[in-house]
């Protein structure tokens, strides 16, 4: 059986002692580190949601930027395309146009040195004829 004896009481003291001492001097501190650890990685942590969550923002941000340059570059990409087919067509009538123009002015010389050469023709055509009648009637013509 246990003995209750004066060194059991002082044991008992000393230990109790000494859980106080340690407890204000290395206990109580070490919880306080740990508890300002504790909050130190909290607020951390909370730091990083909140950059996280900025971030998040500024990139829906930069997205929205992005889709709103692109909507941007095509309506002017159309409307560049737009003008450009429009000067193609403008192009393209005054080239039909002068092409027109150049063929009707060939055609009209054309028509010109047509009857300049029938008449040229016609009268040489007269000359033969009357040179053919001449030598066939072997004396000369009125």
């Amino acid at each position: 059986m246990i003995d209750l004896n004066l060194t059991l009481i002082i044991q008992l003291f000393i230990v109790l002692s000494l859980v106080v001492i340690l407890s204000q001097i290395v206990f109580k501190p070490f919880l306080a580190t740990l508890q300002e650890r504790k909050d130190r990685v909290k607020k951390a942590e909370e730091q990083a949601r909140d950059l996280q969550h900025r971030a998040q923002e500024l990139m829906e941000r930069y997205r929205g930027s992005i889709a709103a340059a692109q909507a941007q570059g095509a309506t002017i990409r159309d409307k560049i395309r737009k003008e450009s087919l429009a000067r193609e067509m403008e192009i393209l009538q005054k080239a039909t146009q002068e092409a027109n123009r150049v063929i009707l002015e060939i055609k009209a010389r054309i028509t010109d040195e047509v009857g300049a050469a029938r008449s040229g023709l016609q009268s040489r055509a007269q000359n033969l004829s009357r040179e053919i009648a001449e030598r066939i009637l072997g004396r000369s013509l009125p």
